[in-house]
């Protein structure tokens, strides 16, 4: 049984040791997954700031929809996805896309309307991205291990909980081998006492036909006394 238990217990510890490294994998993939998606914006919005000193001004207008034009179709092909295969973090990707998209759109139209430094404005737009994909970052992260934390606790009750479960069962099998052994022996008891009823009963009948029999006697040898008085 201990041999048992100890099986038991490597294997639960196995099984946690590779839960923990897929979830610490899917954590890292997600982490590295937004941070490039944080320098792709760097790398976007950089680009755009050397553009804007080299090209023409109703170029990089065209270049700015352009780019525009390719996040928001696909936003909304990863938002047909989501909705397809009823994934959250696709919906999110998609609706990130479309909100970079909107926002490249919005450039120069803001820069006329406020009077904003188009470098200046770029390079806010872009810390503002890379912030929240850091934090989502960081969201994921902390989640990730709550959920982790909490399939080690479920974990862990389970086997709590397997652990009574073998010691009832354990205490029934003697409840009912005690029972079966009280039965076998019951039976031997119950003919012994009823032997013992059988001898009361067999002395009790003797002793009271051999009562019977003395007053008997008695009737006779007072009748035979009142013949022989008479006879005198």
């Amino acid at each position: 049984m201990k041999k048992q238990t100890i099986h038991k217990k490597d294997k639960t510890v196995e099984k946690e040791n590779k839960i923990s490294k897929e979830i610490s994998q899917e954590i890292l993939n997600k982490i590295l997954k937004n941070l490039l998606r944080a320098i792709g914006l760097m790398i976007y919005f950089i680009v755009l700031n050397i553009a804007y000193s080299s090209i023409k001004h109703e170029r990089l207008i065209e270049d700015i929809k352009v780019f525009a034009g390719v996040y928001l179709l696909i936003g909304l092909i990863m938002l047909e996805k989501a909705y397809k295969e009823d994934k959250g973090e696709t919906a999110i990707i998609g609706i990130e896309l479309l909100c970079i998209a909107l926002h490249s759109l919005s450039i120069m139209h803001v820069i006329t309307m406020f009077k904003y430094d188009f470098r200046y404005y770029l390079l806010t737009s872009s810390y503002i991205f890379s912030i929240y994909y850091v934090f989502k970052a960081i969201i994921l992260y902390t989640k990730s291990r709550k959920e982790y934390l909490n399939s080690l606790s479920d974990i862990s009750e389970i086997v709590k909980k397997e652990e009574p479960i073998k010691k009832e069962a354990k205490k029934r099998n003697e409840i009912e081998e005690k029972v079966s052994v009280k039965k076998q022996t019951k039976p031997k008891s119950i003919k012994r006492t009823k032997r013992k009823q059988n001898v009361k009963t067999d002395g009790n009948k003797k002793s009271r036909t051999s009562k019977k029999k003395n007053k008997k006697e008695v009737s006779k040898k007072r009748k035979t006394k009142k013949e022989v008085k008479d006879n005198d």
